[in-house]
């Protein structure tokens, strides 16, 4: 499935609440383009569920399902084996969950539905932060980034710990299907959703996902930031299919000091921050590269 090929207009319909610029929406758009009718979706508790389902108001054109914060994987779980029960086995059950809900809250759910290879499409937009609730950081708040609970050690502002990687910690699960995203590689993109929905198992996807109050960013240059982010290496386009993992572009390694300055929330950080940073993302990249790279010890 190619670009020109998918609908003009999807099954997450038009006027949603989300601020000027939300990338959140735009994943969500882009989804229901490729998945289409046939799909059972969920949202926990976040920007998604508040811009997109706040009753009487419903963005979905397909049954819905709203769950609490930390049951993400578990609502999914539930659906899936009734569904079976039925002898559907021909829907997409599909959840959209925050980094927070995702990496944090929800994590053990996740893990556990990975772990039993549960028939489910699990999707995180990764904003990076607890936006909603009034930008908290998350376990997948950048290094060095400002947050309204960033701790100030020594008059010194910005995270100290860098973020949990949840593709690789689902990779450690011998998941079926593991994928990260950008919307700025659309194709890459749109041929990931659709292996996914065709697959069977336990799939997830990883999509980085702008958020112009956090980021503290203009609200149209967010497609040119989850660019620039792939091209960085600050993230990484990467698909593990049934413990083989492939590496989808190669980072430049270039640009990293421009691309974090254009955001507000590193309006603080230092030049030796900006190298910490820069050897956190080489350190990551080698890591992913290794595995890649023992694919082969198979064949």
């Amino acid at each position: 499935m190619r670009l020109k090929d998918l609908e003009d207009r999807g099954l997450y319909v038009s006027g949603d609440s989300a601020c000027a610029g939300c990338m959140a929406a735009n994943i969500a758009i882009n989804i229901m383009r490729i998945l289409g009718k046939n799909t059972i979706g969920s949202v926990p508790p976040s920007c998604m569920s508040v811009f997109g389902s706040i009753f009487p108001k419903l963005n979905w054109d397909i049954p819905y399902f709203h769950m609490q914060f930390s049951n993400t994987a578990s609502t999914l779980t539930g659906i899936s084996r009734a569904l079976k029960v039925q002898g559907k086995d021909d829907i997409v059950v599909m959840g959209l969950a925050g980094d927070g809900g995702t990496g944090d809250i929800g994590l053990q759910d996740l893990s556990a539905a990975a772990q039993r290879d549960e028939n489910i499409l699990y999707i995180c937009y990764n904003n990076q932060a607890y936006e909603n609730t009034g930008i908290q950081a998350s376990g997948q708040t950048p290094y060095a980034s400002w947050s309204n609970t960033t701790p100030i050690i020594n008059g010194h502002i910005g995270n100290p710990n860098f973020p949990k990687d949840i593709p690789r910690i689902l990779m450690a699960h011998d998941a079926t299907y593991v994928a990260t995203v950008s919307t700025a590689y659309i194709q890459d993109f749109i041929s990931k959703i659709e292996k996914a929905k065709n697959m069977k198992g336990f799939r997830y996807i990883e999509a980085l996902s702008v958020c112009t109050s956090g980021w503290k960013i203009p609200s149209q240059i967010g497609p040119k930031l989850v660019k620039e982010a792939v091209k960085t290496g600050y993230w990484i386009l990467m698909e593990c299919e049934k413990g083989k993992l492939t590496l989808n572009k190669t980072p430049e390694f270039t640009g990293l000091k421009e691309f974090l300055l254009k955001q507000g929330r590193f309006i603080h950080i230092k030049d030796e921050e900006i190298e910490v940073i820069a050897k956190h993302i080489k350190r990551r990249w080698n890591i992913y590269k290794s595995l890649e790279q023992a694919n082969h010890f198979d064949e």
